[in-house]
């Protein structure tokens, strides 16, 4: 392979290991000017794809596949519950943190119907390396505190009436999120298409939550869904930019050394 076409050389083989790593494939695709490198990690099982090209933005992203059993919200809950500090980062609202404390050119997370994504982007590569660090021991390793569930799931709280009365109400960040998203006309019906659509599914239920069922979520499934789910073994790792594969490489070796492979279906 050459950079004749845009796509810088590429620096592995196909069918080698490299610091506890099979290269499972590399293709050059000239349309994106991208050399495309699909690796697996050999203890965890954990999948890496990076996208190696000419450019100093630099992605790192981490996704799990996480199949709702209902409409409690908890792939929704769970996702704004890890980025509340972690073993080596136990800060109250890590996302934040990153967010005014770091140059970071996007950083989020996403919970879709059947998976979960946490993507930071850096064009300065320290700063790039620490914030794929403090996420990726966000999602393995977070504290996942009681008052956490309570604050981002569903709590009672006293409210006023119009009358200026006290009753215990419903709430909570992601209730009150979908109390919002259920009101919309247009959420509704994209909602009951998509359930009408794939009723023998996991796409019948809402990944983000209904108001009606997210108080019927108990912390013990809460913590049961991530110790589930969010295993290297059901992660997919999707990298781009500049920075070599070797760097990367080098980087999840230290990153995933602690971790063994599972048995899961997702």
């Amino acid at each position: 392979m050459s950079a004749a076409n845009g796509c810088p050389k590429a620096m592995l083989r196909a069918g080698e290991t490299q610091l506890g790593f099979s290269v499972k494939r590399i293709e050059q695709i000239p349309e994106i000017r991208v050399t495309a490198y699909e690796l697996e990690h050999i203890v965890t099982g954990a999948k890496v794809l990076h996208l190696h090209c000419d450019d100093r933005e630099n992605l790192y992203a981490i996704a799990f596949r996480t199949p709702p059993k209902d409409s409690t919200g908890l792939p929704h809950i769970l996702e704004h519950a890890v980025l509340a500090g972690s073993k080596n980062y136990p800060v109250k609202d890590a996302f934040n943190e990153l967010l005014r404390g770091t140059l970071q050119t996007f950083i989020n997370a996403f919970t879709y119907p059947d998976k979960t994504i946490y993507p930071v982007a850096s064009q300065v590569k320290v700063d790039f390396y620490n914030l794929a660090r403090v996420y990726t021991d966000l999602v393995f390793r977070p504290r996942l505190l009681r008052e956490t569930f309570l604050q981002e799931g569903h709590h009672l709280e006293w409210a006023a009436n119009a009358d200026g009365q006290e009753n215990l109400t419903i709430s909570g960040i992601v209730y009150n999120e979908m109390k919002g998203a259920y009101s919309s006309p247009d959420n509704l019906m994209y909602k009951a298409i998509q359930e009408n659509l794939f009723p023998d599914t996991i796409y019948r239920f809402d990944s983000g939550g209904n108001p009606a069922d997210i108080p019927k979520l108990t912390y013990e499934q809460f913590k049961e869904f991530h110790l589930a789910y969010y295993s290297p073994s059901n992660a997919r790792i999707f990298i781009y930019g500049d920075i070599p594969t070797g760097e990367h490489l080098l980087f999840l070796q230290e990153m995933l050394k602690d971790f063994g492979g599972i048995s899961l279906d997702s």
